[in-house]
């Protein structure tokens, strides 16, 4: 009886870890499993233990301020600004929504309030975002929304047969069964071990990252491999410059008229672009770009704060910016709000 309930046991667990592995939804939700980026998504790249830091969550910005402004705060944005890092609390006013790049959203304004649109990009992705037209959001009025509603069954089927075919033909489903079965704290050890042996003895580290050369300092090797086109140091032609100012002016342009009342853009700087721009010929494509007399999207400028303090702004274990680094950018934010 005892070894037929160990089997089943056996038979369930592995069926679980099989699921979970298959599916993101569930490997997602379960919460059963060590977070992968708990200590920081360079560290889970690379193992190397003197990169090795807790992730902590940043107070909101206005804790304990309940006082709105009669703004509609709209952001399309990427990792930086995503749920777990910047909030509706974070900002004085009375709504804000969120949009990741890869997403598409039909929305309504408020003509009673203030609508507020920002671009906010990370660099490495600034090309990638801005090389085409942006319609993240698409500006419906009531009657549209009405139609959109009569045939929301069908995005609803659309939907569900998406994540079916996402269910049977996954990504990253080895990647999800190794970080499940080894990511626990006692196997991180033997990670760690090997990752410096290989760095110690041979001078090799996981190919995604890339070290200062005074090795303080740990950056996704994507945004710091010249032959890479996200890259900081990638040549960047001025041609390419023309294209971007072009799009990104006819974005604003578009919004404005769909309603909203100014559109901003945010380049967050590459952590590389601060802490290590002499690490190659840095492109200076926050500068072209926020320098450039034909724009005419007002800008959030982080850049030339964080140049001044290298250190200060962005996680030594992590791509992302430390809690000082986001308050500057919140700072920035909701000054816009108060601004005549």
């Amino acid at each position: 009886m005892l070894s037929k309930t160990v089997k089943y046991l056996t038979l369930l667990i592995a069926l679980f870890l099989w699921l979970q592995a298959y599916s993101p939804f569930i490997y997602k939700s379960s919460g059963l499993f060590p977070d992968d980026y708990r200590y920081g998504d360079l560290y889970r790249l690379s193992y190397l233990p003197q990169f090795k830091e807790k992730a902590t969550n940043c107070v909101s910005y206005f804790e304990g301020n309940t006082e709105k402004l009669p703004i509609h705060l709209f952001v399309i944005g990427d990792s930086f600004t995503e749920e777990k890092r910047v909030s509706e609390a974070d900002f004085k006013v009375e709504k804000y929504t969120y949009i990741h790049w890869a997403k598409h959203e039909n929305i309504q304004l408020d003509t009673t309030k203030k609508n507020i649109l920002i671009l906010e990009t990370v660099e490495r992705t600034f090309k990638d975002h801005l090389s085409e037209n942006v319609t993240n959001f698409n500006v419906t009025n009531q009657s549209e929304s009405d139609t959109q509603i009569n045939h929301s069954w069908k995005h609803i089927l659309k939907e569900n047969i998406k994540k079916a075919i996402i269910f049977c033909f996954p990504k990253g489903t080895e990647g999800r069964l190794e970080h499940t079965l080894f990511n626990y704290d006692f196997f991180l050890w033997f990670r760690e071990l090997k990752a410096m042996l290989n760095f110690k003895l041979f001078g090799r580290v996981e190919n995604k990252v890339v070290l200062s050369a005074d090795e303080q300092n740990i950056f996704y090797s994507e945004e710091s491999d010249s032959t890479n086109s996200h890259s900081a140091f990638y040549p960047l032609k001025q041609i390419e410059i023309d294209s971007l100012i072009i799009h990104l002016n006819q974005a604003r342009e578009k919004y404005l008229k769909a309603g909203f009342d100014e559109v901003y853009l945010s380049i967050i700087p590459n952590k590389v672009s601060i802490l290590s721009p002499n690490l190659g010929t840095y492109n200076q494509l926050i500068e072209r770009i926020q320098n450039d007399p034909r724009i005419q999207t007002p800008i959030i400028d982080t850049y030339s704060i964080f140049k001044k303090y290298p250190q200060k702004y962005y996680l030594k274990s992590d791509t992302h910016w430390t809690c000082e680094g986001r308050d500057i950018w919140l700072e920035k934010v909701n000054k816009i709000f108060i601004t005549p």
